[in-house]
């Protein structure tokens, strides 16, 4: 899908590039199961029903640059209690205001999105972009340099 993307962007003389995600889902019975295909997209995080985090996916090409791209399929397991996080690059790249006269802050980057993660362990799905989108505004001030979206997929823990 995402090749295909790429050559409709190329044929149409697309005026800019994309970076995308693609996942597929399919329930098991032991949780879910997926597929995950990153075009210049960040990577995934998991984070597990015991709290660990960790990335997924392979990096790929950004779509509308190249006529050939090079696009991986990940698989990836969810099991009871597990959440994925898809991000754009604004959660992983947040900088506080330049003007702010406060004291520098190092870029929010994908390890303190990580450990933002592992602290919302337990959490539902809309409380943990909830939460992850109030710690970036805490580190960025309420200025965002780039656009942030948080799309998170959690399986119910068991009962």
């Amino acid at each position: 899908v995402l090749d295909r993307l790429n050559t409709a962007m190329l044929a149409q003389r697309a005026p800019r590039y994309l970076t995308a995600v693609q996942a597929t889902f399919r329930t098991t019975p032991a949780g879910a199961a997926g597929r995950l295909c990153l075009a210049g997209h960040p990577p995934a995080l998991i984070r597990r029903a015991d709290g660990r985090v960790q990335q997924v996916g392979a990096p790929g090409t950004l779509l509308g640059t190249m006529p050939t791209v090079r696009l991986t399929d990940v698989r990836f397991r969810l099991t009871p209690g597990d959440l994925l996080l898809l991000y754009t690059d604004g959660a992983c790249e947040a900088r506080p205001d330049p003007r702010s006269p406060l004291p520098r802050r190092p870029i929010f980057d994908e390890d303190a999105l990580a450990l933002a993660l592992a602290d919302t362990r337990g959490m539902d799905a809309a409380d943990t972009n909830a939460r992850i989108a109030e710690v970036l505004a805490g580190h960025h001030g309420g200025w965002a340099s780039d656009d942030t979206a948080l799309l998170s997929l959690r399986v119910p823990p068991n009962p």
